[in-house]
């Protein structure tokens, strides 16, 4: 029978080529596996903050509404009426029928803004119109404040023409009327505001008044 004797480099190599195994199937069955641990419990941290921050932001978004549904109740409007961004066209094509009663008016709206008050998009304009009557002013003004679409009026101001004994021209009424106000609307999550130009007159949408009521 042969024997073989390995020489004291051999012996080295062995160890080494051995210890080279050893760290192999370390790393294979006990660091592969260890990593794949704590990736998944890397992932299950990330989803459970996730989550927190998503119930934070419910939480707050709860407190926003408890906060604006107060507040309309307060100025009695209904936050169940409000109509969600964008509602532009409904709007328009109701102040416009409203507004055919009138001899003559225009409508000047500055581009919607989210308020951090209330979390509502404003859209804040100014309705000048002529009549014939103080009656047919104030029921204008009446139709427009207590109309489907929420809305503050911000101030509104009626000039009796009549009083000053002069009508210059037959298509404008004696009764010039003038409101400033602010239509509300619902901003779902993710709304991105439509805006004009940035000129500093606002949107002129009186020319839409041919839009389907």
């Amino acid at each position: 029978m042969l024997t073989y004797t390995f020489s004291p480099r051999e012996k080295v190599m062995l160890a080494l080529l051995a210890l080279v195994g050893i760290l192999v199937a370390w790393y294979q069955l006990v660091f592969v596996n260890f990593q794949r641990q704590i990736d998944a419990l890397d992932a299950e941290i990330a989803t459970v903050q996730d989550e927190i921050v998503m119930s934070q932001s419910r939480a707050a978004a709860l407190q926003s509404m408890k906060s604006m549904v107060e507040q309309y109740k307060a100025e009695g409007i209904d936050p169940l009426l409000l109509p969600t961004y964008d509602n532009t066209k409904n709007l328009m094509a109701y102040l416009n029928g409203v507004l055919l009663s009138s001899t003559g008016y225009s409508m000047s709206f500055d581009n919607p803004e989210l308020s951090e008050d209330d979390g509502a998009i404003h859209r804040t304009g100014t309705i000048t119109f002529n009549t014939d009557s103080y009656e047919s002013a104030r029921s204008i003004v009446q139709a427009i404040a207590h109309g489907p679409y929420p809305c503050q009026v911000v101030g509104a101001g009626i000039t009796d023409n009549s009083l000053q004994g002069s009508r210059t021209r037959s298509s404008e009424g004696l009764v010039v009327t003038s409101m400033q106000v602010t239509f509300l609307e619902e901003a779902p999550e993710g709304t991105t505001l439509v805006t004009d130009d940035g000129s500093a007159g606002g949107q002129d949408l009186s020319a839409l008044s041919d839009w389907n009521k």
